[in-house]
This record gives C-alpha cells, sequence and structure tokens, in this order.
C-alpha cells in the first residue's frame, strides 16, 4: 500500500489524539449466527447513550493533572523558584549596625555606626547610606570617632571598574538561578512527555483488548448457537453424530478464549489506572461500558516530510533545550571565572554631614573619593576555573552533539515504524476480508454436505486469527504515532503535525 499526501492527514492526526472512534472494517457490527460466519462487533459494555467514551485525550489530561509522577517533577520546579528566590536575596537591603560604651576608661565614651547597604545588579555598584555617633573623650589616634552632638550622617557609591564590572558572584549566582528553574521546567516537560507516552500505549492496549474481547465473545455466541442447531439436526440423523462431537470441543476451546481475552480486558484496565485518576488522584479503574467502538483506522499518513518532523525535535526536545541552558551555565562559569583573574579596581565616593553642638572643626560638609586598587599576580585561582569551565563545555557540547544524533536517529526509526504500520493495517485488513470470505464459503458447503464442521471450524478460527492480527496492526500503528509524536516533544490532546516550511 502507498503512503497518500494530503491535507487529511492532519484530520487523522486530530482523530487519533482525540480518541474518537473511526468505525471500519475491524470494527463492523452483525453478532454471528448459526449461518453466518463471526464478524467484528462493537466492543462489549460500548457507549450506547449512557457513559461517554474515553478518549486519548481524557487519559493525557489526567496524566497531566493527577499522576504522582507530575507533582514530582513539579517539586523540582519549587525547588528551582526557591533557589532563584534565594540568589535575589544576594541584592537585599541590609542594615549593619555597630554600637560601644565605655564608661570606665580614662577616654570614656559612647560610639555607635549603622549603615544600609543596597548592592545593584548595574554594574556591581554599591550603594550605602549611614548614620554615626560618639560621644565622649577620644584619644588624638581615634578623633575621627569623634561627631557633633547629633551625629554624622553619610551616604555614598562604589563603583567597580574592572572585576566585578560585567560580571560578579551575585549576578552570575541570579543568572544560573534563572537558567535552573528554566531547567526544571524542560524536567517537568520530559516527564509529562514521557508519562503520557507511556499512558497512550495503555490506552490503545485497553481499546484493543475490548475489540479482542469483542471477537472472542461472537465466536463463543456462534458454538453456542450453532451447538443447539446442530444438536436437532445430528438427532433427526441429517448429520453424523462426529460432527456435534466436534462442536462440543470447539465451543469448550472458545469458552477458554473468551475466558483469557476477558482476563486481558480486566488487566488492561488496571494497568490504565495507573495514568488515568480521579480528581482525588486515585487510580481509576474504567468500566468496559466507556470502550470506543473501535480502533480508528487510518486513511492516510502524515504529510510532513523527514526534514520537518527531525527540525521540529530538534528544536522542541526538552533534552536538548536543557542541554542548551546547561551550556549557558557554563558561559557564566566561565565569564565568572575570567573575571576574578582581573585587578580591583574601585572608585568610591562618599558625603558626609555633622548635626548638632559641639567643635566647629566638625561643621564642614566632607566630599571624599576613594580608588581601591588589588592585582592578583599568579591568579591561580581565576586560572584554574577557567580550566574547569572550558572542560565542563567542552562535556556539554559532546553530550550535546550525542544526544542530537540520538534525537534525529529515533525520530527516522519512529517515521520508518509509522510508515510500515501503515502499510500493515492495509495488509491486515484485506487478508481479514478475504480470510472471513472463506470462512463464509466454507459454511456454506457444509450446509449442502461438501464438507465437514472440521473445516469450518478451522475456516472462522482463520478469520478470527486474521481480524486479531489487524487489531495488532492498528495498536502498532497508533503506538508508532505515540512514538513519532512523543520523539517530536508533541504529544499533547491538541497537538499537530509539524508545518511544512
Amino acid at each position: 500500500m502507498s503512503l497518500s499526501h494530503g491535507h487529511s492527514a492532519f484530520l487523522v492526526l486530530l482523530v487519533l489524539l482525540s480518541g474518537t472512534a473511526v468505525r471500519a472494517s475491524a470494527a463492523a457490527p452483525a453478532p454471528a449466527t448459526a449461518t453466518a460466519v463471526v464478524q467484528p462487533v462493537p466492543s462489549p459494555g460500548a457507549s450506547t447513550g449512557g457513559e461517554a467514551p474515553l478518549t486519548l485525550e481524557e487519559v493525557l489530561d489526567s496524566v497531566r493533572e493527577q499522576h504522582p509522577g507530575m507533582a514530582v517533577a513539579r517539586q523540582g520546579v519549587a525547588t528551582a523558584e526557591a533557589e532563584l528566590l534565594s540568589a535575589e536575596g544576594g541584592f537585599d537591603l541590609s542594615l549593619k549596625a555597630k554600637g560601644a560604651y565605655v564608661p570606665f576608661s580614662y577616654y570614656p565614651r559612647e560610639q555607635l555606626d549603622a549603615v544600609l547597604e543596597q548592592p545593584l545588579a548595574l554594574g556591581g555598584t554599591r550603594l550605602f547610606a549611614g548614620y554615626r555617633l560618639g560621644q565622649g573623650k577620644f584619644p588624638v589616634y581615634y578623633g575621627n570617632y569623634e561627631t557633633l552632638s547629633a551625629g554624622e550622617v553619610r551616604a555614598g557609591v562604589e563603583v567597580p571598574l574592572w572585576r566585578n564590572s560585567a560580571i560578579d558572584k551575585r549576578r552570575a549566582d541570579l543568572a544560573k538561578a534563572r537558567l535552573r528553574l528554566d531547567i526544571a521546567g524542560f524536567a517537568l516537560a520530559g516527564e509529562q512527555l514521557e508519562l503520557q507516552r507511556e499512558a497512550a500505549y495503555n490506552y490503545w492496549e485497553w481499546v484493543a483488548a475490548g475489540q479482542q474481547l469483542t471477537i472472542a465473545t461472537a465466536q463463543y455466541s456462534l458454538a453456542v448457537t450453532r451447538h443447539d442447531q446442530l444438536a436437532r439436526r445430528a438427532a433427526q440423523g441429517d448429520i453424523p453424530q462426529i460432527e456435534h462431537t466436534e462442536n462440543e470441543r470447539v465451543l469448550l476451546e472458545r469458552e477458554a478464549d473468551l475466558v483469557a481475552a476477558r482476563r486481558k480486558l480486566e488487566q488492561t484496565a488496571l494497568k490504565l489506572s495507573i495514568y488515568l485518576r480521579d480528581r482525588d488522584g486515585n487510580p481509576l479503574v474504567v468500566s468496559a461500558s466507556r470502550l470506543p467502538d473501535g480502533l480508528p483506522m487510518p486513511d492516510a499518513a502524515f504529510a510532513a516530510e523527514l526534514d520537518d518532523w527531525v527540525d521540529r525535535a530538534l528544536r522542541q526536545r526538552p533534552e536538548l533545550r536543557d542541554l542548551a541552558l546547561q551550556r549557558d551555565m557554563v558561559q557564566i562559569d566561565a565569564a565568572l571565572a575570567r573575571n576574578q583573574m582581573a585587578p580591583v579596581v574601585d572608585l568610591g565616593v562618599a558625603v558626609a554631614r555633622d548635626l548638632g553642638r559641639g567643635p566647629d572643626s566638625l561643621r564642614p560638609t566632607e566630599l571624599q573619593a576613594t580608588l581601591t586598587v588589588d592585582l592578583p599576580f599568579q591568579a591561580r585561582v581565576g586560572r584554574g576555573q577557567v580550566q574547569a569551565a572550558a572542560a565542563k563545555r567542552a562535556a556539554v557540547e559532546a553530550k550535546t552533539r550525542l544526544t542530537r544524533d540520538k534525537v534525529m536517529t529515533e525520530v527516522r526509526d519512529n517515521l520508518s515504524a509509522l510508515h510500515a504500520a501503515y502499510e500493515r493495517v492495509g495488509l491486515a485488513k484485506g487478508a481479514a476480508d478475504v480470510a472471513r470470505r472463506l470462512a463464509q464459503a466454507e459454511l456454506a458447503r457444509f450446509e449442502y454436505g461438501s464438507t465437514s464442521l472440521l473445516f469450518v471450524n478451522l475456516r472462522e478460527q482463520a478469520a478470527a486469527d486474521a481480524e486479531l492480527k489487524q487489531i495488532k496492526a492498528l495498536v502498532d500503528y497508533h503506538r508508532a504515532v505515540v512514538d513519532l509524536l512523543a520523539a517530536t516533544a508533541g504529544l499533547q490532546p491538541q497537538s499537530a503535525q509539524p508545518e511544512n516550511r
């Protein structure tokens, strides 16, 4: 079967993700009778006006809102937000105060010094304002501690001219905290993507189990109906007794198959409950009454070309975006390390004025300019940090290349699997149609006495096996759709294929 391309592909994708059941030959109506080979029928308990069928969108929404794994990942985001708040605290306004009282001394005195400091992100600038009070007797060498009776007020600014001008530890910590918050967000997205992939797998397995139970139920019902008819015909001498005994054997086998199919449906519903939860977050074992009519039958493949899917994956995959942020963090570390190697050249300007009574020598307003220089001659701390940052950057770049290669290979493989699954669905449908016609023809021959019930049962079993293979092919197709969307970070209820550019 060749793959068709067109606008219908977009509609197909929406149908697949919304879980809308598309009735096709794999889910045809008509329960079996004694004179017709078994046909696929609606799933057991399929909604007919009561509960609405469970959709894939509902399952994915439940994962996003209620799954404990998402709660764990959200705590990672909350932790990163707390770390960001802590980093912002590096720019908090601070008050420092110190007092001294010396009552018993040759120089009894009282001293108080308080200063407000406000670091700024702009160029590493630091603003400060303070108040100082010095009363009593001071020795000559402490003469600068003395103030007028109301004390001294002062204000000023310090500006780094070299080291800490472009970056400093406060700004580096804040920038990295913001990046860690983004990384936590991508970790949350990655966890959601993986959980939704698993949920979609289990959803389609549950729908397929419902279809398998449908086939097993119809096969068993046909054998039960035929058993009574054959008993009457054998009693009348129309057919040999062995034909009735043959049907007894088939009846027991089909009943065993029915039990196994029922167990399979229960098992898949339990597995699905890990992802489908009620409002309180408790696992919800979905009723068989919410089974959709069947597995959607694809009628076209996705129209987007391989390059479009690869491009989308490289832009959207959380792990690649995570690595890009890690590379930014390493660059911040490198910039900070280079900053540590630079000389300290700080310019300070301050204004001070004394208030109150006292010596006239303390009354004039004082303007003070300072220049601080600190030369790191060896700078081994900075050089070591630069080398460490370079090694980290090389490691991140290598990991990024490897991850990109893996992502591109995964997308190509998933798209190949999707195309192959699409073709398999068509082939399996054709095989099931042929097997049903053969079973019908063999039954007609039996009615005319041209064959035995053994061959009828073999034909019917072959038809049922072909229908099961068609279901398996459909499940593989839908899983391939899930894999491709997950590989391109597009597994969301409203996701669509990438646009052709």
